[in-house]
């Protein structure tokens, strides 16, 4: 397990641990300790993502799972606004378009998320060409495999650089490489 899969595999569970804690603590010491901590360790995954953010399969998915969860609050936001404070006009402006944007975010992420875990993976075989960086910084790593270019993660990135001949399934939505097998040159 590398450190890119440790870090994703421990997000969901802090995340769900701080929301039960900022919504059960009902000491304001306390609260403000919690929500002391809770910043840094945002600041932190923020940090952490950025560095470690396409070395992991699990943080990539954490990633779309993360954006659909932030569209859905979008919605649930912007309705509420809309509904408690619908007079003032600022306000309906500002629900209308959390709505509307949560709305794009989760049906894009939503669409992406349901493509690679509820629809047969893409199955790809050949011979590994054009491994590559793209992208800003040269953060996402890609590479052709029998025609068609698919992204991969740091650890799959280094294992192809021999360029192999593969059988990979690749997801539907994302287009990251979910399976890899090596055949026969």
């Amino acid at each position: 397990m590398t450190t890119a899969d440790f870090l994703a595999a421990c997000f969901w569970p802090l995340v769900i641990l701080f929301a039960v804690l900022l919504n059960t603590v009902r000491d304001p010491v306390l609260l403000r300790w919690i929500g002391a901590i809770t910043g840094p360790l945002i600041a932190l995954c923020v940090i952490l993502w950025v560095a470690y953010g396409p070395g992991s399969l699990v943080g990539v998915v954490n990633f779309y799972l993360f954006l659909f969860i932030l569209g859905l609050w979008l919605i649930w936001f912007g309705l509420r606004e809309w509904y408690f404070f619908r007079s003032i006009p600022k306000t309906t402006l500002r629900a209308c378009a959390a709505v509307l944007g949560g709305a794009a975010l989760a049906v894009l992420m939503g669409t992406i998320l349901i493509q690679d875990f509820f629809q047969s993976p893409i199955v790809l075989e050949g011979r590994v060409q054009n491994l590559r960086t793209r992208g800003r910084h040269n953060s996402e790593y890609v590479a052709d495999i029998a025609g068609r270019t698919v992204k991969v993660t740091t650890p799959v990135y280094d294992r192809l650089k021999f360029l192999p001949v593969v059988r990979v399934e690749v997801g539907r939505g994302s287009n990251y490489v979910y399976t890899i097998e090596y055949l026969a040159n």
